[in-house]
């Protein structure tokens, strides 16, 4: 009898394992297709790349399904099946590498590279263990939950009731217990579009039992206004093309038998049946998530407290009008005593006097016009498409009419006026931006005339304008001048306080204006055509800097870069980051990358390229200011990501304002279910760090913890005696009187 080394033991039956196993007549050399569609389908399931079907014979294993897994056959010593069949229970392994049976196996240490084995027994009618049914995956896992193990067995059952029906003669229906054992709606049809297969969970889906759906055209479930389409994709697969659908998950909208439609998410396959073509799908209702996304997209680019839209989209709006060459005017408004209000009532006060505010705006505002919230007491108003001197004239004389009567908040009546900036596009500006500071600039104007009126921008402000562009000149010199600083800010585990790393932060230390922060030049810089220099300087120094904290004995975790959208377009990305830690002898993962939401959206898959490789090799990716933008939960799921920032504008009042609240809550949930690390910038209190730690949120940054300082003064404060303490408690921080 055949002795396996590395002292793994037979099975108590082998002698009859070995004797039965010939009668199963199955193939050696080659995987069986009924078990490759099962192996597809349960690898879709539980989300892994490997799934086999294996039968144990006495020197090898062979594959009768396999899927990810190129070989037909492996030597049955560095199975890990040659385990699973030892028992009657399943076997989990979720690190191989830390598990002695496995970690110097060829299959772990090898180019397959196996660190996730979960596999259950094959177990026949007559108690003999002929293989496993597997999944593996070549990261570790440990969420392996019981109702994922529940599965696991029940694809074993199905697979060993499909041998046994083999080994019987009989054409088992696998398919049936296939499906019902997931509970997922299963529908197959033939190259006529005729439905061949409707399970139970599909009737649930549908509202068509099996006897109303099979022998109908696939058309019963598709809307007709897609019907068409479906015939004329269904043509081409008969008449030979390629399908560029088969194995991928996408998002269709479906018919219900009452006429009603859904959102659906279906994976496909595609093959070559008795009689011809055949085409099956797993379907899923994704009515809710669709709901949750449009839900938080509504919350990232809308103000909770007005409804309006918020700065970034209005933004997007206007850029939208100069992509499409459209003329456009933007009104940007200011209120006049609203401080006054909040002074003598109170915030909820000023908050409900803002919501009055908005209503008005609405009332006077012309069909089409785009209506946002862009600051505390700010707003603005887009006319798209709007050239009319007059008309537009006319709508900021009808803003300022609305605040001509008092707003009555509880028992008072309070009266506040507004001051109002006018810009036009193309006259005026010829990129969003520009125009959006015109406007701004001619609000200034109108404010310093007293207020309660409405200004034009018009060449007596060009000076203004002009001031502007010499300060996108003044960056030029200040990279020559070597003008540009780093100060550094500390990033702590709010259970603790312990330091996990800092975020290296720009400076620009002007000769006349003294030392600026980021909201001073930032803007300008994004779009200068020295960002990309700069970036590789920042990225760059900040390396350096934290080679040199070490080499002084200091302990930093990481250091955190901002990345400058030029970095993206420059096609280097990868290549700069990867010389410049081997030019300060860092490793990937000493480094955090952070991207902003509009890089995360304004990039193809392809781009993305260099950003995915850089992940794998280990550094930390994290997306800036997640909620203040656009991105959605799509874009989270196509971005290599490490790490969420909420921004600072949620945190500031998370202790007063409940929406800001809930938006911190759904982006922690969604940070903590997409495996990611989640850290809250702007914490100032005790009490955001409380409610913080109860949403969720284990990391955060801010002034409660220090700020912004130059490397040297970061250094002291990294060694400082009470820097260690736990959090909670108003403990003392160095901090840097200049930053910001």
């Amino acid at each position: 009898m055949l002795t396996l080394p590395h002292c793994i033991p037979l099975p108590m039956d082998e002698e009859q394992r070995l004797r039965v196993l010939p009668s199963y007549d199955v193939p050696k050399q080659q995987s069986d297709a009924d078990y490759d569609r099962i192996v597809e389908l349960a690898a879709e399931i539980f989300d892994v790349p490997i799934c086999l079907v294996t039968l144990v014979g006495e020197d090898s294993q062979w594959l009768l399904g396999r899927k990810g897994f190129n070989v037909s056959s492996t030597p049955r010593d560095i199975a890990f099946c040659t385990h699973t069949i030892l028992t009657d229970q399943p076997l989990i392994v979720p690190d191989a590498t830390g598990d002695s049976r496995f970690r110097d196996n060829p299959l772990v240490t090898g180019d397959d590279h196996i660190r996730f084995y979960a596999g259950a027994p094959l177990v026949s009618r007559d108690g003999v263990k002929l293989g496993a049914f597997c999944i593996l995956d070549r990261v570790a896992r440990a969420d392996f939950s019981t109702t994922d193990l529940k599965r696991l067995v029940a694809f074993a059952a199905i697979v060993a009731e499909r041998l046994e029906k083999r080994r019987l003669g009989r054409t088992g229906q696998i398919v049936t217990m296939l499906s019902e054992a997931t509970g997922v709606a299963n529908v197959t049809c033939d190259d006529a579009g005729r439905i061949t297969w409707w399970n139970v969970a599909a009737s649930r889906l549908f509202g068509f039992s099996a006897s109303e759906a099979i022998g109908q055209q696939l058309d019963l479930i598709i809307p007709s206004r897609f019907q068409q389409a479906h015939a004329a994709g269904l043509a081409r697969l008969i008449g030979g093309a390629p399908s560029t659908l088969n194995g991928k998950r996408v998002e269709v909208i479906a018919r219900r038998s009452d006429g009603s439609e859904f959102a659906a998410e279906l994976a496909m396959s595609i093959w070559q049946g008795p009689t011809g073509l055949e085409f099956g799908a797993h379907i899923h209702d994704i009515t809710d998530r669709r709901q949750r996304e449009i839900q938080l997209r509504h919350l990232a680019s809308h103000d909770a407290l007005t409804g309006l839209v918020n700065r970034g989209e209005f933004r997007a709006h206007v850029e939208q009008c100069f992509i499409d060459q459209q003329p456009a005017a933007v009104v940007a408004l200011d209120l006049d005593g609203f401080k006054k209000v909040n002074d003598a009532f109170g915030h909820d006060a000023g908050d409900a006097l803002l919501q009055m505010i908005a209503v008005r705006m609405i009332a006077a505002a012309e069909g089409g016009a785009v209506l946002a919230r862009v600051g505390g007491d700010e707003f603005a108003m887009l006319l798209p498409a709007c050239s009319d001197l007059l008309q537009i004239v006319s709508t900021a004389q009808q803003l300022l009419d609305a605040f001509i009567d008092a707003f009555v908040i509880g028992d008072h009546e309070v009266t506040v006026g507004a001051s109002i900036g006018i810009a036009l596009a193309p006259l005026h500006a010829t990129e969003a931006d520009e125009l959006l500071v015109c406007a701004d600039l001619a609000l200034f104007r109108a404010k310093k005339q007293g207020g309660r009126s409405y200004c034009l921008f018009n060449a007596t402000m060009a000076s203004e304008h002009t001031a502007r562009r010499a300060f996108k000149d003044e960056m030029r010199q200040a990279f020559e001048r070597r003008e540009w600083q780093l100060h550094y800010q500390p990033q702590v585990r709010l259970r603790d306080g312990a330091l996990i790393g800092v975020e290296a932060l720009l400076r620009w230390q002007h000769p006349t204006r003294g030392l600026l922060s980021p909201a001073a030049f930032m803007p300008i810089l994004e779009t200068h055509l020295v960002a990309y220099e700069i970036g590789c300087w920042v990225l760059g120094e900040a390396c350096r800097q934290l080679g040199e904290w070490r080499n002084q004995g200091l302990t930093v975790n990481r250091v955190g870069v901002n990345l400058f959208a030029a970095q993206f377009r420059a096609g280097t990305l990868e290549t700069m980051v990867s010389n410049t830690l081997m030019t300060h002898a860092l490793q990937p993962t000493d480094l955090e990358l952070e991207i902003t939401e509009t890089i995360a959206i304004s990039h193809d898959d392809d781009a993305l390229v260099p950003l995915q490789n850089l992940y794998n090799a280990g550094v930390g990716i994290a997306l800036d200011d997640f909620g203040t933008g656009f991105a959605s939960l799509s874009t989270l799921q196509r971005f290599p990501l490490t790490r969420l920032k909420i921004d600072r504008s949620f945190v500031h009042d998370i202790a007063t304002d409940p929406h800001n609240a809930v938006i911190v809550q759904h982006v922690a949930a969604i940070g903590r279910g997409l495996g990611l690390s989640v850290i809250a910038e702007g914490i100032e209190t005790i009490e955001q760090e409380r409610m913080l730690l109860a949403i969720g949120c284990e990391e955060g940054q801010g002034f409660k913890y220090g700020k912004a300082m130059d490397g040297d003064t970061m250094a002291r404060w990294i060694g400082h005696p009470l820097h260690g303490l736990a959090s909670g408690t108003d403990r003392p921080v160095l901090l840097a009187g200049s930053a910001l």
